[in-house]
């Protein structure tokens, strides 16, 4: 029997087979509605001869758009777990996240990504091709086998993973297809990394769900942003802010027929909306999501006279209440019920996600208007939003506190004009050597670390404020940036 995501490539193919669903912007590559559902026949048939075990767990390792949504629909339609993966980690950090995801297959794009103890097989836009197989199951065990597994922090620590189904996962794609009013005429353009729930949602499965079509970029370019833009004439962009900020400060061409730039991934300062607008003539339509609602959780009304800048809008198809002490709180079939303890060492646990009434606590700090427009004051925890790009501050201070000359390390966010947060290093030389460590450590992250997450300061100091336990008062520290 066919997934629903299955019988609705197929519905597409037979609508109009020789559209064009999705294309890479830099080559102008296209996969068609009835190549989209041909690939996902693919997946379907390596399931179907046992070439790779029903629910297995699929590392994507892809960079290429074309291929990632190619694996990406062809799991879920096959019934097999999608786990997406950074593409840019380093090795040794893929290998910590292969383990923690406990990845039976891994499906990349380049072949130097795949591992020699994992069956791999190689995708693009023909069928997969095996490189290698081996019975090894890591997934043997596994507490949940959902259509898609994310997970909340980096490669190091104790990451959640965020367990979403195929039917949260097109619920919550039909949510954003109705509120942005997407139809088969809308051509949506994403730079955005495919490995994050906003590409993945907002972006292919309202796609498959409106049967509209959507340009992906490799990445954001701001050079060449414009032109192709221009090139390929969206009726609508998929941003987030370090996008908006940056675009905000370049000359732009007028390019009609766009209905909206939409922007998620972290709250929009006023003022890089209103210069946005300003410089390019295009309304921003701010939103908030997160993995554990499979996505979009308010949205700035379509009508640009309704919006209230400074606000991610009202909820859209969900419960959202603010607790006593700030914190936003979701409810909903389409909230995740469950987060997955990832730990490669001991058998995989559940635990739940929710509350005892059904509330899932975001961690995000805000408060309602009179209107019902919510408005984000930041994390309650110490994260660091980097444009978009969530980092922990323990996975860097594991890395620097593994040099030899580094006696003790605190990590927090330092202000950032245009992307929000950057990572700050504060550190403590061991035995005096305090004399071109900041030059060795940033030599000694660059090797171990994905550029984003390398600090952008490191300072060496005499010593940390800690309090009478001896934990670091990571507050003052972001007080004195």
């Amino acid at each position: 029997m066919k997934s629903p995501l299955s019988r609705l490539l197929s519905t597409r193919a037979d609508e109009r087979p020789e559209t064009v669903a999705f294309r890479d912007a830099t080559d102008g590559r296209a996969l068609t509605w009835r190549a989209v559902a041909a690939q996902a026949g693919h997946w379907r048939r390596l399931v179907h001869t046992g070439e790779i075990a029903p629910q297995a767990r699929v590392g994507l390792v892809i960079g290429g758009p074309l291929e990632f949504t190619a694996a990406y629909l062809g799991c879920m339609s096959a019934g097999l777990t999608a786990a997406p993966i950074d593409p840019r980690l380093a090795p040794t950090e893929l290998s910590a996240m292969l383990a923690r995801l406990r990845v039976d297959v891994v499906a990349t794009d380049d072949p130097e990504n795949a591992r020699s103890e994992l069956s791999a097989w190689q995708v693009g836009l023909d069928d997969p091709k095996q490189l290698w197989s081996t019975a090894a199951r890591p997934s043997d065990g596994a507490a949940l086998r959902p259509a898609v597994l994310l997970t909340s922090s980096g490669t190091t620590g104790r990451p959640k993973g965020i367990p979403l189904s195929e039917a949260q996962l097109l619920h919550a794609a039909g949510r954003v297809a109705r509120h942005h009013e997407f139809s088969p005429a809308e051509t949506g353009y994403t730079p955005l990394p495919l490995f994050h729930v906003n590409a993945q949602v907002m972006g292919l499965l309202a796609t498959v769900v409106s049967g509209a079509s959507l340009v992906i970029d490799r990445r954001f370019d701001a050079g060449e942003y414009w032109a192709r833009v221009a090139e390929w004439r969206p009726t609508w962009l998929n941003a987030v802010p370090a996008i908006l900020a940056s675009l905000a400060g370049r000359p732009a061409p007028e390019v009609p027929g766009i209905r909206f730039a939409r922007s998620a991934s972290a709250p929009l300062p006023p003022t890089t909306s209103l210069r946005f607008t300003e410089r390019t003539g295009i309304g921003v339509l701010e939103t908030y999501g997160m993995s554990e609602a499979a996505g979009q959780i308010t949205a700035n009304p379509l009508d640009p006279a309704r919006r209230r800048v400074g606000s991610v809008g009202r909820p859209v198809e969900v419960d959202l209440e603010i607790a006593e002490d700030g914190e936003v709180l979701l409810r909903g079939d389409q909230v995740v019920s469950h987060y997955l303890e990832l730990d490669e060492n001991g058998p995989e646990r559940t635990r739940p996600a929710r509350t005892a009434s059904g509330w899932l606590c975001t961690g995000d700090v805000g408060s309602l208007d009179d209107g019902g427009f919510l408005c984000l004051a930041g994390r309650m925890d110490d994260v660091i939003n980097r444009g978009g790009e969530k980092i922990y501050p323990q996975e860097i201070e594991n890395v620097l506190l593994a040099h030899p000359d580094v006696a003790a390390v605190a990590v927090v966010g330092a202000p950032h004009d245009r992307l929000g947060q950057v990572p700050a290093a504060f550190v403590t030389a061991r035995g005096g050597a305090a004399d071109g460590l900041t030059e060795s450590l940033r030599a000694w992250c660059a090797d171990r670390l994905t550029r984003y997450k390398r600090p952008s300061v490191i300072e060496v100091t005499d010593a940390l404020p800690v309090g009478p336990t001896g934990k670091i008062l990571r507050r003052v520290l972001a007080e004195a940036l």
